[in-house]
């Protein structure tokens, strides 16, 4: 049950998923209540682009977990972490933002990294054939999966057990909401 603590509005351990600023939503978390920032990619993804197995990223994310003992955030959509998830989180804020909104803040920040050639974890950058000519690409993964994050926010509605505080961010004014209501800062 998420602690009622105000220094803690939002528990100790929480989850953050959906698309179009759940990285950005979740380090401002972080910084804000002083937890870990458990990035699932930063873990799913090792250099080079390798993919750790379903059974090794569990088994990762769960050590991160456990080295965070103060509370962390975790951000990802990884159908595969989804029990393991929820059996410690406090909360979950899911951005189920309208679909164009997800589409364009992904594709600004995709065109951004390749302009940048920012790092995003373990040394992987992204490049211009993977990011909008490969079927492993952000982009056409988000198209491909629309309907699924049409419907994003019933579906967390359905599915997150009762005990679990959830948020529903649906609009850009929703999202601009939570950063005021909770001093956070976007980065």
């Amino acid at each position: 049950m998420v602690e009622s603590d105000s220094e803690y509005p939002l528990g100790r351990r929480i989850a953050v998923f959906g698309k179009g600023g759940k990285t950005t939503l979740s380090k401002a978390l972080a910084r804000r209540f002083h937890l870990e920032f458990i990035e699932q990619d930063s873990i799913k993804h090792q250099a080079n682009w390798v993919e750790l197995s379903p059974e090794e990223h569990w088994c990762a994310a769960e050590t991160r977990f456990e080295q965070a003992p103060n509370g962390w955030v975790s951000d990802g959509n990884y159908s595969a972490l989804r029990d393991l998830v929820l059996a410690r989180i406090d909360t979950v804020v899911v951005l189920a933002l309208p679909w164009r909104v997800m589409l364009w803040r992904t594709f600004k920040r995709t065109v951004i990294r390749l302009v940048t050639r920012e790092e995003l974890w373990n040394g992987n950058r992204e490049n211009f054939r993977g990011s909008f000519l490969s079927r492993d690409s952000i982009i056409y993964d988000l198209f491909r999966r629309r309907r699924r994050f049409m419907s994003f926010g019933e579906q967390a509605e359905a599915e997150t057990p009762a005990h679990i505080k959830l948020v529903v961010v649906r609009t850009s004014r929703e999202l601009d909401d939570l950063y005021r209501e909770h001093g956070l800062i976007r980065e």
